[in-house]
């Protein structure tokens, strides 16, 4: 796994006890998906809550196991009862439906000609999409397209099962396919690698009953990290939307001198550039809590009022403080690198 949180599909493991320790924790906190970044004080609530338990969970429990066995495989039970728990279904707008969990998001796109699925989850959050596909009166079976934001496994180990339920085609950008293709069982139980039938280029575009998405590549979160755009249409409106793929910085990955990844500053930079060009009314991205799910699941819900998906300051506010949380960091293991004695190679 390299120190950029995704893990390299043609290198093995081979680290002794104290660097499997560093490792270890990288893996464990992949699921993270940088919410401390993306999470604003100001909008407390239930979803923000748990997740936090998720990180106290994660970096104590988990991790002293996992040093304790000496063994890269994670369990289950560390993530799945905080993460991977149903929620209500909703559409959000237009063609665009929520069916992912409580703590990762899945998206279905509907169309005359099948749907497009965003995002599988875990392998264990197959049966909780399928579930709710169908209560809101769709077949999980219809899945034409399978897509994803970034190759980390809380999003993509349940590609293969959804794959060989509905023989769906798989596209992704082609550092993300390079680890779906090969899964991790290593590292997650039931992880297993995916048929990829189209690699996409930044700017590529997938198409699908008259739907149509767009990929920007926004690398650093993993190096073939993907953000989706396309336009719904409600009423006589259309409006931009947006399925932001990752852009915080998972804890222990470092900017500077991270020789796994020599690139990652240009391309969180490249991100944030790119994120910023994008204006969209709807904002929705790879983990419920980021964009407000549930509190505005709750409001359509009740009935009533504007939709409150369509979130355009929410987004560039989210944005902002991402881009800040970047700067801050870049600045902090420059400054450190200077230091007499600083560690020049971050390792």
């Amino acid at each position: 796994m390299s120190t950029s949180g995704q893990r390299q599909p043609d290198t093995k493991d081979t680290k002794d006890t104290k660097d499997t320790k560093g490792t270890q924790g990288a893996k464990l906190e992949e699921i993270l998906g940088g919410v401390a970044q993306w999470t604003s004080p100001a909008r407390p609530g239930p979803m923000r809550n748990t997740l936090l338990a998720v990180v106290v969970t994660v970096l104590s429990g988990a991790i002293a196991w996992a040093i304790a066995a000496d063994s890269q495989r994670l369990r289950p039970e560390d993530f799945l009862p905080e993460m991977n728990q149903p929620i209500e279904p909703v559409r959000i707008i237009g063609n665009i439906y929520y069916v992912g969990t409580n703590g990762v998001s899945s998206f279905l796109i509907v169309t005359p000609e099948g749907h497009i699925l965003l995002d599988s989850g875990f392998n264990q959050s197959v049966p909780l999409i399928r579930a709710s596909i169908g209560a809101l009166g769709f077949r999980a079976d219809d899945i034409r397209i399978l897509l994803s934001t970034h190759a980390h496994f809380d999003h993509v180990a349940g590609h293969a099962l959804i794959q060989a339920q509905t023989g769906a085609k798989i596209v992704a950008s082609k550092a993300d396919a390079a680890i779906i293709a090969r899964g991790d069982e290593a590292l997650w139980e039931g992880w297993r690698g995916s048929r990829i039938d189209r690699v996409i280029d930044d700017g590529g575009r997938v198409s699908l009953g008259g739907t149509e998405l767009t990929a920007h590549l926004t690398p650093g979160h993993t190096k073939g990290c993907t953000t989706w755009t396309m336009t719904a249409v409600e009423g006589a409106r259309e409006y931009s939307v947006v399925f932001v793929g990752g852009s915080g910085i998972n804890p222990g990955v470092r900017l500077v001198g991270n020789t796994e990844y020599p690139d990652i500053a240009d391309d969180y930079a490249r991100t944030f550039r790119v994120l910023n060009s994008i204006t969209p009314e709807v904002f929705l991205a790879q983990h419920p809590e980021i964009f407000g799910y549930e509190a505005k699941r709750r409001r359509v819900s009740a009935g009533g009022g504007e939709n409150p998906f369509i979130d355009p300051e929410g987004y560039h506010a989210r944005v902002r403080e991402g881009a800040q949380a970047f700067r801050d960091q870049l600045a902090r293991e420059r400054a450190q690198q200077k230091k007499p004695g600083g560690n020049a190679d971050w390792r």
